[in-house]
């Protein structure tokens, strides 16, 4: 995989990643404050309930404080009466009565009453009715509200009446519910998204904030311990998805300003690294192909900016020792060549016309040196024409092909030497034969050459196995110096006192290397060189 394919899967990764943990994050919030928003309302609803219930105990207390007074106990006076006036005066509730133990109101001052309206109410029977039947039991008791003719709900306080130590009356304190404390404290922890109801007797009998009950709404209850009654504090969902989506939006931005540095953190990483190690992979690639000079251009930091400079002078150094090489080579293929083919010439006919014998001798010398020189000339026009050679410009040839050309070839220049071949069992091709023909003349040559026998012997044999082919070239010399086994077995490094005798088993060394196959030597009564290389699988016809 690419580099920039690579880098572009791991911010991807990494953005799925932040994406999953953001998403599950966001469930777990939203579960939590769905959580926390109950209780929320939880806690409301008990603050109210519990202040509610003081409040009540309160008026309770105020109402057993004034049944203190004796004159409540003497039914129809001036003095009863006007104590009770003075009570609904002094205190928050809005009227007050004494109904006597047989049931008969005997007594009452009422605000929303006209005075022929309460008297028409006195002297009724209230017998029946709840408060007045604790009171006579010796409870100071809270009614349920009662919706009155007006409409509003009333609540009344009733505590007994002692005369003697025995129960003679029920005094009675009504107030309104909408009205004073109680209403006051359900408003104040009422508002724009939290209602506040309460409810007595599956009914509810006060209400504030929103507490549309049709609506879909998140509520928590609350009992008022004095009274039984139930304090509901509600929310609408509507109300809490809202916080919720403004929440969302929230963590949305969020989450999109760290994408956002993601990417701008990713172009730069893509900028200051990725393009230049880009850029650098194409420069080395133009350089393995060949193309000396080529020059990359690298931003950002001072490391690159070096980088660059080493590169494009490693290039320019390169294209200027390729031009010398190619100057050299061409020196030495072509005028020393031609300077030596005259030197040889003109040794051979001052060999033929001379007589005396030491300059015959000197000159077979002289044409000989000059031939050496010659056949150093061919290595060096063959590593120019093999070495650089692209891959795609090899020439495929079947094993058999490679063994047999180069055996015909020194049977022809050699007559007096014997050259045998072993070819493979199966077919098999060589994407780059000719080089591998190179190989086996220069090490077939080179056994023949330095072997003093009458008839030398070289066999040359290929055997296929696994994508590889083996080659061996085997002779009976006196076996190959160790200076020349370690040109082709080792990073050998030519020093004044140790070097080869000529470019051949180099030229064999960089070619075999160039063919990613590798060379082995064995000396034993003679010399064994073997050469793997890789293959690939032939055809019949191929082979033919």
């Amino acid at each position: 995989m690419r580099l920039r394919t690579r880098f572009a899967v791991a911010l991807a990764v990494l953005a799925l990643v932040l994406s999953a943990t953001t998403l599950a994050g966001f469930v777990l919030y939203r579960d939590a404050v769905a959580a926390q928003e109950h209780d929320e309302l939880t806690q409301s609803a008990e603050s109210v309930a519990t202040q509610l219930d003081a409040v009540l105990a309160e008026k309770q207390r105020q109402v057993q404080l004034w049944v203190e007074a004796p004159a409540l106990v003497d039914h129809g006076s001036i003095s009863q009466q006007a104590r009770l006036s003075s009570f609904v005066r002094t205190t928050g509730f809005s009227g007050a009565s004494v109904i006597a133990a047989n049931g008969t109101m005997m007594a009452l001052h009422s605000q929303g009453l006209s005075i022929g309206e309460q008297q028409t109410v006195v002297g009724g029977d209230f017998a029946e009715r709840t408060y007045f039947q604790r009171a006579m039991a010796g409870e100071t008791y809270v009614s349920d509200p009662v919706r009155a003719e007006t409409g509003n709900f009333i609540v009344t306080v009733s505590t007994p009446l002692y005369e003697d130590g025995e129960v003679v009356a029920a005094f009675n304190a009504a107030f309104h519910l909408d009205a004073g404390d109680l209403a006051e404290i359900v408003r104040a922890n009422s508002g724009p998204n939290q209602g506040i109801r309460i409810v007595a007797n599956g009914s509810t009998v006060y209400a504030a904030g929103p507490v549309d009950r049709d609506a879909d709404v998140i509520s928590a209850n609350a009992t008022v311990s004095g009274t039984g009654w139930t304090v509901s504090a509600t929310t609408t969902q509507a109300a809490f998805e809202s916080q919720l989506w403004q929440v969302t939006m929230a963590q949305a931005g969020a989450f999109g300003l760290v994408l956002l540095s993601i990417a701008v953190f990713g172009a730069w990483l893509y900028r200051e690294f990725v393009g230049n190690i880009e850029r650098l992979h194409r420069g080395v690639g133009s350089l393995v192909d060949g193309n000396y000079g080529s020059t990359v251009a690298l931003t950002g930091a001072t490391e690159w900016t070096e980088l660059e400079g080493q590169f494009n002078e490693l290039s320019e150094t390169l294209a200027q020792r390729r031009t010398e090489v190619i100057v050299l080579n061409r020196v030495l293929r072509h005028n020393l060549r031609n300077a030596m083919t005259v030197v040889v010439g003109n040794a051979d006919r001052i060999a033929e016309r001379t007589d005396e014998e030491t300059t015959a001798v000197e000159a077979d010398r002289i044409r000989r040196r000059g031939e050496s020189l010659l056949d150093l000339a061919d290595h060096a026009r063959a590593i120019e024409g093999s070495l650089g050679a692209k891959p795609e410009e090899t020439v495929r040839r079947s094993v058999d092909a490679v063994t047999e050309e180069v055996a015909a070839t020194l049977v022809e220049e050699f007559p007096h030497a014997l050259v045998e071949t072993d070819g493979p069992d199966d077919p098999a091709v060589l994407p780059n034969g000719d080089v591998l023909l190179v190989v086996l003349d220069e090490l077939a040559r080179n056994a023949i050459v330095h072997n003093d026998a009458d008839v030398p012997t070289v066999r040359i044999g290929a055997a296929v196995t696994d994508g590889t082919v083996r080659f061996t070239v085997a002779d009976d010399g006196p076996g190959m110096p160790v200076v020349e086994r370690r040109i082709l077995t080792e990073r050998f490094v030519e020093t004044p006192t140790q070097h080869g005798a000529g470019l051949g088993l180099w030229l064999v060394n960089w070619l075999v290397h160039w063919a990613d196959g590798d060379v082995t030597v064995d000396v034993d009564g003679g010399t064994t060189v073997t050469v793997t290389v890789p293959c690939e699988p032939g055809t019949d016809a191929e082979r033919a």
